[in-house]
């Protein structure tokens, strides 16, 4: 591939950083147009930064089919920004398949000319490592992945926790516990790090 030409479907598939997105792509058969791969190519890999910011500065959405939906305990590492950490959370939306799609055809007649690649995004409530409380973000699917979790860690009994919460079945008194638990576990992870400093 040259550096002027638009990647063909399979190359953008590879460039996408998120191995989830780029497995269910290929699953689906996705085919992305050149508009779109065009889109996607100065976005995961721009010249410079005025073609990364041109992504935003024209009205360009991209339909963006990925594996995430509500409930989903997800890890988010955008890796254009070397020193931020993964960020995990769980999915808000696409709550399923008919929801993505409704809103896929609402960007692209409804309000086509109001919508841009901003709109990609998904909507994730990520976990505060600091207090246990979650806060509200839209990162692109791009850099989206499944949650590795050690499955006993009070990281996941908390998410899975909060995802029954979320799906109206679970304890507030239960969540609220293990949120007290989880944020323990990281007050003594710290403590063990600095060397038994309190």
């Amino acid at each position: 591939m040259t550096e002027s030409k638009i990647p063909t479907n399979e190359e953008i598939i590879a460039m996408i950083p998120s191995k989830a997105v780029r497995e269910y792509l290929v699953k689906i058969n996705w085919q992305f147009d050149e508009h779109e791969r065009d889109i996607l190519r100065r976005y995961i890999k721009p010249k410079n930064k005025d073609e990364a910011d041109s992504v935003y500065a024209e009205q360009n959405y991209v339909t963006l089919p990925h594996p995430f939906r509500k409930g989903d305990i997800v890890t988010v590492c955008d890796k254009r920004f070397k020193n931020r950490k993964p960020e995990t959370g769980i999915m808000w939306s696409p709550k399923d398949d008919e929801d993505f799609w409704n809103f896929d055809r609402r960007a692209k007649t409804d309000l086509k000319g109001f919508v841009d690649f901003t709109d990609v995004a998904t909507t994730v409530d990520f976990l505060s490592p600091d207090d246990g409380f979650f806060r509200h973000g839209h990162p692109n699917p791009l850099w989206i992945e499944y949650a590795e979790l050690d499955e006993d860690s009070a990281e996941a009994r908390f998410l899975r926790s909060a995802v029954k919460l979320q799906n109206g079945n679970g304890s507030l008194e239960e969540t609220d516990e293990l949120r007290s638990e989880y944020v323990a576990s990281r007050k003594k992870k710290i403590s063990k790090n600095l060397g038994g400093i309190k």
